[in-house]
C-alpha cells in the first residue's frame, strides 16, 4: 500500500508509525508545510511542499509587523497557510497514494482534500482532537468547514483526561494511538543512579507547559526525599522561550535549588532517549495538551509516569498501576501523587515494569493499521497489501 502524510511539519512522534508502514512493506511519502528545526529524520525525510508565494507575502507582514509580540504569531500559517497548487498536485499525481492523511482541519487540508477526489483518491484526516467530546457544531461556518474537508478522521486521543462521562463519540472517528518501540525492559533497567530519586521533564519552554509548578514540587518534597533531582529539557529557539527559561533559572537561584534542578536546552532525539533512560518518574505537567506522547516515551523505558488531567492522551496512563493523572494546574495533587510513587522504591520499580508492558502491548503498529483498514473500508476499498 502507497500510504501519503501531508502535515505542517514532520514530528519525532510519527517515527513509530512510518517505521510500522516500512516494516509491513508499504511504501511512506510524507509531505510538509516546513521542516522542524530540531526533528529526527532517521526514519524518513519529508518532502517540503511550502507555501503560496501570496502567502508567504502575507505571513511575513502578520509575523513581523502586525503581530510581533505575539509568540503565537508563527502558528498562524497551520491553520491559515495554503499550498502552491500545482506543485502539490504534481506530487500526489506522481506518487498515486491508495490513501492520504492530511492533517486538521485547515486551508492546506481543503486544497489536498480538492485534489485527492479530483483523482478520486480516498482521504482521512489526523486530528488531535479526542473521540469522546462534546456534540459537534451546527452553525454555518463548521459545517461549511467539514464539507470542505474529509468526512473520516483518526486520532491519538480518546477523551481530554480520563473522565468519559458526558461525552459524545464522534461515529467518523477511528482511535490510532502513538506507537512506541520497547526500549530498556524493567529487567535491564537501572534505577535510582547517582544514588538519586532522577525526576524527568520533557517539553517547549512554553507558559502552557507548567514548569515552574515542577519547581515549586521539587521545592515541597526535598526536605523529606533530599536525594530527589529534577531535569527540565526544553526547546529554546525564539524570544519568548529565552524569558520563560530565564525566569525559571531565577527561581532556581532565589530559592536555592540548584542541586535538585537541572534546565537542559534543545536536546535531540538521542540525548532525550539518554535522559529517559536514567530517570525513575516521568512528568508532564502542562494545560491545555491535544496529546502529549512523552509519557508514553517514558514507559517504554521501564519509568512510571504523571500526567495532567488536561490532556488528551492522559488514559494513556493506567492509574495506580502505570503512574497517576493530576489534576490540571494543582501543585497540591502533584506532590501528592509524586510522593505516592518516590515514597517507596519498590512500589515505583513495579510501577515501572507495569508501564513498560503496557507500552509494549498497547501502542504497538498493529491498533493504528486496524483503524486505516476500517477506514478504507468506508470508502469500499481494502489495502493492497504487497
Amino acid at each position: 500500500m502507497k500510504v501519503m502524510y501531508m502535515a505542517h511539519r514532520y514530528h519525532t512522534n510519527m517515527n513509530g508509525i512510518v517505521r510500522g508502514w516500512l516494516k509491513h512493506g508499504d511504501e511512506v511519502l510524507f509531505c510538509s508545510q516546513y521542516a522542524g528545526r530540531i526533528e529526527d529524520y532517521t526514519d524518513i525525510e519529508p518532502t517540503v511542499i511550502g507555501y503560496s508565494l501570496i502567502y508567504r507575502f502575507f505571513d511575513y507582514i502578520y509575523v513581523h509587523i502586525l503581530a510581533r509580540s505575539n509568540p503565537m504569531a508563527i502558528n498562524l500559517k497551520v491553520k491559515c497557510g495554503f499550498p502552491p497548487l500545482f506543485k502539490l498536485a504534481a506530487q500526489i499525481k506522481r506518487f498515486k497514494p491508495d490513501i492520504v492523511i492530511t492533517r486538521e482541519r485547515s486551508l492546506y487540508s481543503v486544497f489536498t482534500y480538492a485534489i485527492c477526489q479530483y483523482y478520486h483518491i480516498p482521504v482521512c484526516l489526523y486530528r488531535l482532537n479526542p473521540i469522546w467530546g462534546e456534540p459537534l457544531k451546527q452553525d454555518l461556518l463548521h459545517k461549511i468547514v467539514r464539507k470542505l474537508t474529509p468526512r473520516y478522521w483518526i486520532t491519538p486521543c480518546l477523551t481530554i483526561g480520563t473522565d468519559f462521562s458526558g461525552k459524545t463519540e464522534d461515529e467518523d472517528a477511528f482511535w490510532a494511538p502513538f506507537l512506541v518501540e520497547p526500549q530498556v525492559t524493567p529487567e535491564e533497567k537501572e534505577y535510582f543512579q547517582g544514588g538519586r530519586i532522577n525526576i524527568f521533564t520533557v517539553g517547549k519552554y512554553e507558559e502552557r507547559k507548567n514548569l515552574p509548578l515542577m519547581l515549586k514540587a521539587v521545592e515541597i518534597l526535598k526536605d523529606k526525599y533530599p536525594d530527589i533531582h529534577l531535569r527540565i529539557a526544553g526547546e529554546l529557539s525564539n524570544e519568548f522561550h529565552q524569558k520563560i527559561y530565564d525566569s525559571l533559572a531565577h527561581y532556581i537561584r532565589e530559592h536555592r535549588l540548584d542541586d535538585y534542578v537541572t534546565l537542559q536546552c534543545n536536546l535531540n532525539k538521542s540525548q532525550i532517549n539518554a535522559e529517559y533512560k536514567k530517570s525513575d518518574l516521568f512528568v508532564g505537567p502542562s494545560s491545555g495538551e491535544p496529546a502529549l506522547i512523552s509519557h508514553l516515551e517514558a514507559m517504554s523505558f521501564s519509568v512510571p509516569a504523571i500526567g495532567g488531567s488536561d490532556n488528551g492522551t492522559a488514559s494513556y496512563i493506567k492509574q495506580g498501576e502505570t503512574g497517576y493523572v493530576f489534576r490540571d494546574r494543582s501543585l497540591e495533587d502533584l506532590v501528592e501523587k509524586m510522593e505516592q510513587i518516590i515514597s517507596d522504591r519498590e512500589v515505583l520499580k513495579t510501577m515501572g515494569r507495569n508501564a513498560y508492558e503496557h507500552a509494549a502491548e498497547a501502542f504497538q503498529f498493529e491498533q493504528y493499521y486496524h483503524s486505516i483498514c476500517q477506514i478504507l473500508e468506508r470508502f469500499g476499498q481494502e489495502p493492497k497489501n504487497k
